[in-house]
């Protein structure tokens, strides 16, 4: 009986021996169809038992380590020329794993808030986000050497060792959908202008802040600026995982639900019999606390010319509304776009009418913005005209929308940990980078933060010359109120141009081809394609422009200023006989539109209303004109003279 125990001891001992060595763990980010950086010592980590020999085969090549006391391992394998497809055999005492479908081209780090994230078919909480001509574009996604891998969302208040989950995809109609659409035209063209594979790390979240890319470290340095939690104690990874993807699926459904109304609901409320006799009377403008309401109107046509269509306004309905007349839907908006639309003649009825709105806010109350006369519906030839300003129908009790859960990702360091630090050191060629919207209230911290996060993330790859570059915020419109003056957006634009002082960094102007009612622009490709000739002249070395004008420097002569630019490619303006966006001002610092005259790289600036000028802008407004470009038609930046100062530090 004793040696039947010992044998069955020996067995049970055997076998978890058996099984702990069996568990060699390469990184998530290692998966079929990866591509791995050409031309550097390609870094390959993961986890096994401690004190096992792990071997890795690439390309005749084999190179061998020993984990560590608590099961690390990471292998360099040496540098390779483009090419592929190949495998990647990783190997333990006593078995291995193949990676099949492996290329060795360049891989860039996307990253950074929505407008890197948007998807080719849009978010699924956002109607009608989509970029443009997506459909168009997902017929054409058969680029065997584009390969791409979506970063999970994960916010962790510690630094992670891995990704919870992940994998590199081929590129095809499915994973070019779902993925970051600056990502994915980033690469169609870097692969078709370069011929070598490219892959794209793509870890971004909408809405978020650039503290919460900063590891701690270095977020060490702004705790007088920023609150900095505290580390928690006794860090349990599953239970942290169960919270955190909790939260984040409670508040997609919560975004789901504000944003689409249930169709059977809708059915119900747009029918003209429906019963609102029940309903709180309001007129407009009307603010409400509650996320979701359904408006109604009967409106009474007195004749029908059936060859009439007619002209809808509801002023400024903020923030997502979809609008019905009778039971069929007319549009989607989003605020702050004026709500203005045509309604075909056959929709009209001779006598009542329904006008419906569900209007929906995911970021607090509803509100509807205008004055009286902003609300209409009227005939082109004013034979029929009805102010809609009043006696209108409200119901906010119709949808339930559930609570959102906690979110924790824009909690300082928690993206680094949980969406960076576990792709580092996976080998790169650079970075991509927009990201700056949810920082504007703060522009001269965000100046001195995104420097730290581009030296920062360099500095964490281990390579200070990665080449770093970014979309500068384009144009936008944030409130109705188009008359007052902001320029919120420029200072961020100023804080983010002046990154490039340091090296290897490259900037996109894209303050003339954004949308300035939609803070997603839908031209994506756009973007994307200036992004590229960034890389291609920057970090390729190709013999193009990428950049558009800059002013580097200025003079006060004779009731003008005078501004030099750096441009490549000389300066042009669109209309010389419409020439806007230029500004000057006095001592007053009172800004009026401008003249100016071209001359090479100099722009001579002036106005009859300022004899004695101080302080000359252009394109200094958030949605402003933007009339200056180089020769190949790139924009010039926004300036103001005051940041042109020497030993003006943005401070």
């Amino acid at each position: 009986m004793e040696r039947f125990f010992t044998t069955v001891t020996a067995l049970l001992l055997f076998a978890l021996w058996s099984n702990v060595f069996a568990q060699v763990k390469p990184a998530q980010i290692f998966s079929d169809n990866m591509v791995l950086q050409r031309e550097i010592k390609i870094p390959v980590w993961g986890t096994a038992a401690p004190g096992e020999k792990i071997s890795v085969s690439f390309e005749g090549q084999i190179v061998s380590g020993i984990t560590d006391s608590i099961g690390k391992w990471k292998i360099y394998l040496p540098a390779l020329k483009s090419g592929g497809p190949f495998c990647l055999t990783i190997t333990g005492v006593s078995d291995s794993i193949v990676f099949n479908n492996v290329l060795v081209g360049d891989v860039w780090f996307a990253s950074g808030q929505s407008n890197m994230e948007h998807p080719v078919q849009g978010w699924e909480w956002i109607p009608h986000s989509a970029v443009e001509n997506y459909k168009d574009e997902l017929q054409d996604t058969d680029y065997p050497g584009i390969r791409l891998f979506n970063v999970p969302k994960f916010p962790s208040p510690v630094e992670q060792e891995d990704l919870i989950s992940g994998e590199w995809q081929t590129a095809n109609a499915k994973s070019v959908a779902g993925f970051s659409s600056i990502g994915w035209f980033f690469a169609k063209k870097l692969n078709a202008d370069l011929n070598i594979p490219i892959g794209i790390i793509h870890a971004s979240w909408g809405g978020t802040p650039i503290r919460t890319w900063l590891d701690r470290q270095t977020l060490e340095l702004f705790r007088d600026s920023i609150d900095l939690p505290l580390l928690p104690e006794n860090f349990n990874t599953k239970e942290w995982e169960k919270t955190a993807l909790s939260s984040i699926e409670s508040n997609r459904v919560h975004r789901d639900e504000i944003s689409y109304p249930p169709q059977e609901l809708t059915e119900k409320i747009t029918n003209t019999n429906y019963d609102d006799s029940d309903w709180e009377k309001i007129n407009f403008p009307f603010t409400n606390n509650k996320n979701v309401v359904w408006i109604r109107k009967k409106i009474i046509i007195p004749s029908v010319n059936r060859n009439l269509s007619l002209q809808l306004s509801l002023g400024f309905l903020n923030r997502q509304s979809h609008i019905f007349f009778n039971d069929k839907e007319l549009g989607y908006f989003q605020y702050p776009k004026p709500v203005k639309t045509t309604v075909p003649s056959d929709l009209i009825k001779q006598g009542e009418n329904v006008l419906t709105i569900r209007l929906a806010q995911p970021f607090g109350p509803f509100q509807i913005f205008g004055e009286k006369e902003a609300f209409y519906l009227a005939s082109s030839n004013n034979s029929f005209y009805k102010n809609l300003a009043e006696d209108w129908k409200i119901n906010s009790e119709l949808e339930q929308v559930n609570s959102a859960g906690e979110s924790f990702q824009n909690n300082p360091a928690f993206l680094f940990n949980g969406m960076v630090a576990p792709v580092i050191p996976f080998g790169i060629k650079g970075f991509i980078w927009s990201q700056g919207e949810s920082d504007a209230g703060r522009p001269f911290l965000y100046k001195t933060m995104f420097e730290q996060l581009i030296l920062s993330w360099r500095q964490q790859w281990g390579k200070n010359t990665l080449p770093f570059l970014f979309i500068q915020a384009s144009n936008i419109e944030l409130t109705h109120r188009f008359e007052i003056f902001d320029d919120s957006q420029t200072l961020l634009r100023v804080a983010q141009q002046q990154a490039l002082a340091l090296p290897n960094t490259g900037m996109v102007v894209s303050v003339d081809i954004g949308d300035p009612y939609d803070v997603h622009p839908k031209n994506k490709k756009q973007f994307a394609e200036r992004l590229a000739l960034q890389a291609e002249e920057k970090v390729y070395g190709k013999k193009i422009v990428s950049d558009g004008p800059l002013a580097e420097s200025f003079i006060v002569k004779d009731n003008t200023i005078v501004v030099k630019y750096k441009s490549e490619n000389g300066l042009k303006v669109t209309s010389e006989k419409n020439i806007s966006g230029f500004e000057i001002a006095g001592a007053d610092e009172k800004f009026y539109p401008a003249k100016i005259k071209l001359n090479g790289l100099e722009v001579t600036i002036s106005s009859p209303n300022v004899k004695n000028p101080v302080t000359a802008r252009y394109a200094w407004k958030n949605n402003p004109e933007c009339t200056l470009y180089t020769i190949d038609g790139l924009p010039a930046a926004p300036f103001c003279t005051i940041f042109l100062e020497k030993n003006n530090n943005f401070k």
